[in-house]
């Protein structure tokens, strides 16, 4: 089943990426279109050594136990460039588009905001239960968790 998915989401992808090059000749002209996609690629090029100077930086810091809420914001700030980088590589135009937008620092942060939000990075001491899964006792008015009932 994944391998379908993958396979319909690349050829997804190669059908829009062969539909916006076209369009782009179509406004611009072949000669243009090659060379913005070649100003392209060497414009993520130009930045791929030094972010990975800093992944590399931040691993290390993660490695000697340097870890914070702040060290894996860059991380996620720093890999959010790094695959802005590498979609400037990739030929084509939809993957440019998309690589210019991760190089905007309003929509790396939308976007670390939104995957934080879907990770469910809160508080590690919190644990949410379902209303099933406990229950109050009347002695001390404390919740406890319930025990399994299938043995």
């Amino acid at each position: 089943m994944k391998s379908k998915l993958i396979g319909a989401v690349l050829a997804t992808w190669i059908v829009l990426e062969i539909l916006c090059f076209a369009l782009v000749v179509r406004a611009v002209g072949l000669l243009a279109a090659i060379v913005l996609a070649i100003g392209a690629s060497l414009l993520g090029l130009s930045d791929v050594r030094r972010l990975l100077d800093f992944l590399r930086a931040g691993l290390a810091a993660r490695a000697k136990g340097e870890s914070s809420a702040m060290a894996d914001g860059a991380m996620l700030d720093g890999g959010m460039q790094a695959l802005a980088s590498i979609l400037l590589i990739l030929p084509g135009f939809a993957s440019d588009f998309v690589g210019l937008a991760l190089k905007s620092p309003s929509v790396r942060q939308s976007l670390a905001r939104w995957l934080r939000a879907r990770a469910g990075s809160g508080d590690p001491r919190v644990i949410d239960l379902d209303p099933r899964e406990w229950r109050r006792e009347a002695r001390s008015g404390r919740a406890r968790p319930r025990r399994s009932e299938a043995k």
